[in-house]
């Protein structure tokens, strides 16, 4: 193949339109260099931008935190509805940016800072995820008092975070989202939905915060031992891991749990309301003995 024709596929491969025209015309007259190692890539996808507002429900009234603001193109169309728009960003470089591009809008403002370091407050939470942050994220979300959320994170994640029992991508990951909140899949995009062009595609996620009551530190800890055996009985696996975590304790708290899990069943095919309720018997059951 020569030289020419490879660069003719390269450039019919390139995104086009307005906003990604628009997205260019920023880069260049701010001389941003895409940083790797923050997984920088600038979204030119109208239909992705578009599909992120119309579930965020932008109305006067929300605080939407906005993770990673970038150019500030998603906050341009939250902020036209009136929102508190509190965009954050990690990069001094695109802060500057975002001040000077929304320096007249009273309900913007500019953080600059790691979403995960720093304390922000709203009722909504959106943005276009880096892929490599996206699981930390998702559960510093899931830890604030938010009425819904809305995020970009890396295909596959997405897919693991809605997976069904006894498939391949139903994991950990699946049942501590789920036991916490309510997921949804809105939609797939590309990856030239992004410029520069990750090499993941995407999937636009809704969570709304469930009604579970969930001791957090009991649940973690059995799933991270449990899902270390995934494939094995999970009666087993539930009794091996209790004696490790509290010796004699563990054991009586096995013989008086063993049953809430179906005979049979291998851990990765246990639903979410079976880590749900064990969880509990194993909280209330420790709290009774007092471990």
């Amino acid at each position: 193949m020569s030289c020419t024709s490879t660069r003719r596929r390269e450039t019919s491969q390139q995104p086009s339109g307005t906003l990604f025209e628009e997205t260019i015309r920023l880069i260049r007259k701010y001389g941003i260099r895409p940083k790797k190692r923050l997984s920088q890539s600038f979204v030119v996808d109208e239909s992705l931008v578009r599909t992120i507002v119309e579930n965020v429900q932008p109305k006067p009234g929300d605080v939407i935190v906005e993770i990673g603001a970038g150019l500030g193109t998603l906050t341009l169309e939250l902020a036209k509805h009136g929102s508190k728009v509190k965009a954050v960003e990690i990069d001094p470089e695109l802060v500057r940016v975002l001040k000077d591009r929304f320096s007249t809008f009273q309900n913007v403002e500019v953080v600059q800072g790691d979403f995960m370091e720093i304390g922000l407050k709203g009722n909504v939470y959106t943005g276009n995820i880096p892929y490599h942050v996206s699981t930390p994220v998702v559960f510093k979300i899931l830890e604030q008092d938010y009425e819904r959320a809305v995020i970009t994170v890396q295909k596959e994640v997405a897919e693991r975070i809605v997976s069904k029992p006894g498939t391949s991508d139903y994991g950990r990951l699946t049942v501590s989202v789920n036991t916490r909140a309510e997921p949804l899949v809105i939609g797939f995009f590309p990856a030239s939905s992004f410029y520069p062009r990750p090499k993941v595609a995407h999937a636009v996620l809704r969570i709304k915060p469930s009604r579970n009551v969930v001791d957090a530190s009991i649940l973690d800890c059995l799933l991270r031992a449990m899902f270390s055996q995934r494939n094995r009985l999970a009666r087993t696996v539930l009794r091996k891991s209790l004696e490790q975590l509290y010796g004699e304790k563990g054991r009586m708290v096995y013989s008086n749990s063993v049953q809430l899990i179906p005979e049979g069943r291998r851990v990765f095919e246990l639903t979410v309301q079976d880590f749900l309720n064990l969880s509990k018997a194993v909280s209330n059951l420790l709290n009774s003995i007092g471990a």
